[in-house]
């Protein structure tokens, strides 16, 4: 619960949401302070020097990239689930072998996308991230004068493409006004001047307000890095925005192109799709129509009901045979 834009933090925090009216939950968390943007919930902290750890119920993992130790044999849980959210093959076999072992439960595993689940010799359920669209809803875009291009991520490298700035200045030359909210520090540091591109770090504007002030939303990450899911791009197309994403990304997966979005390969591809929405409005309102339709579709009362009845079902799974 570090990083107050991290995929993790808010997919346990909409999970959070979406069972705490019918269930006991609590939201546990390993390391140091969490951000402030949590601050609002009751977290409690992992010391295995205090026995402060869950006992007995279900246990949710959300991502396999921290360790588990010794504290879980004692936690003695009915259920064992493991949110694999980033691709790390080596890392789930260890924690299910682990789980294994030391619960003897054969742990549940839910993917964030179906990508991910395609590339582990594991069966499980794909689970989009749930995003509250309520809070993320279309606004009235007309009568701007400036077209208004963002995205946003957390401010790590690997979230950024190296060829992004260079088409940042491209786009600035047109007479596109370009936000970057979770900029690093390196392309804070290295910005043109004061005028049409706006470097921000994280917590200087709230997601939804940010992508309220858009007119096209882009998205994609460092080749060294494919990015798992994506909840941003849920997040803006819930926002009514027509969004421009590489298609290697998890959630272009529900993405037509030219009819709920838009995908590309090269950043020459993105330059002339941004350009084209730059200068048609009523395409802008077609994509972003049918992306809060895709959204609403996506994460509808259905989906929900499913999500809450694979959480809260009370007959634990058999335990693992020797």
């Amino acid at each position: 619960m570090l990083n107050p834009s991290g995929g993790s933090e808010w997919r346990t925090v909409s999970l959070y949401r979406q069972l705490q009216s019918a269930a006991e939950v609590r939201i546990w968390h390993f390391r140091g302070a969490p951000s402030e943007a949590f601050s609002g919930f009751d977290l409690t902290r992992i010391d295995t020097l205090r026995l402060a750890f869950p006992r007995g119920g279900t246990l949710v993992f959300v991502g396999v990239y921290f360790n588990i130790s010794h504290w879980i044999r004692l936690a003695r849980p009915a259920r064992v689930i493991l949110t694999y959210n980033t691709p790390d093959a080596e890392r789930l076999t260890a924690r299910v072998d682990l789980i294994r072992r030391t619960c003897g439960l054969e742990p549940e595993i839910v993917f964030c996308s179906k990508e991910l689940a395609s590339q582990v010799p594991f069966r499980g359920t794909v689970e989009p991230s749930l995003v509250d669209l309520d809070a993320f809803t279309p606004a009235d875009r007309s009568g701007r004068t400036t077209f208004r291009v963002g995205r946003l991520s957390r401010d790590a490298p690997e979230k950024h493409h190296p060829e992004d700035m260079r088409l940042y200045e491209r786009l600035a030359e047109q007479g596109c006004e370009v936000d970057v909210l979770g900029a690093t520090s390196e392309m804070q540091a290295n910005a043109p001047g004061p005028g049409l591109i706006h470097m921000r770090p994280l917590g200087s504007c709230a997601a939804p307000a940010f992508l309220h002030d858009l007119d096209c939303f882009f998205y994609r990450t460092s080749p060294q890095w494919a990015e798992p899911w994506g909840r941003v791009i849920i997040e803006a197309m819930a926002s009514g925005l027509p969004v421009v994403t590489d298609r290697t990304s998890g959630a272009s997966s529900v993405i037509e192109h030219g009819r709920n979005g838009l995908l590309f390969d090269t950043t020459e591809e993105a330059f002339d799709l941004i350009m084209k929405l730059a200068r048609d409005p009523a395409l802008r309102r077609s994509l972003g129509q049918a992306g809060r339709v895709t959204a609403e579709d996506l994460l509808s009362a259905d989906v929900r009901a499913r999500l809450e009845a694979f959480y809260l079902d009370p007959a634990a799974p058999s335990r693992s045979q020797p």
